[in-house]
């Protein structure tokens, strides 16, 4: 199995829905609330597929009557060694990858932080599955 990190953007949460999340969530939940309808929760699921994680993730949360999921959100942002840690991987070797130093090079970074560069994990995932047709790349942390 491996651990996927999931996060859903959920309706319904407020102060007094945290106790039922980290009830249905065995207390391994992040939450970030917003207002009604931006509330974030976030946690790690073992599960054999990212597909397997995603579904346990949304069932656990609307076992909560007053919670629903609306969302997946898919655009992690990540940074160099988060990528490196996602795909099992040095830091080094992302650095080398993004830089063309092997490989085709790197997507395009969102932010303008040329120091430590974010990207949306989605491109990331685009960009390591047409790399990994030269060399296969694990596609989740363990």
């Amino acid at each position: 199995m491996t651990t996927y990190n999931v996060t859903l953007l959920v309706a319904g949460v407020d102060d007094g829905g945290l106790d039922y999340i980290d009830a249905a969530t065995d207390g391994a939940a992040t939450v970030e609330i917003g207002d009604r309808w931006t509330s974030t929760v976030g946690f790690d699921i073992e599960a054999d597929t990212v597909a397997d994680a995603v579904l346990e993730a949304i069932d656990q949360i609307e076992q909560v009557p007053v919670l629903s999921v609306f969302r997946v959100e898919p655009d992690q942002l990540v940074w160099a060694s988060e990528i490196a840690d996602r795909v099992g991987r040095t830091r080094q070797s992302i650095d080398q990858l993004v830089k063309g130093q092997r490989g085709p090079g790197g997507s395009r970074p969102v932010s303008g932080n040329v120091r430590n560069p974010l990207w949306r994990w989605a491109d990331v995932e685009a960009w390591l599955a047409a790399y990994a047709t030269v060399r296969p790349i694990p596609s989740a942390r363990s």
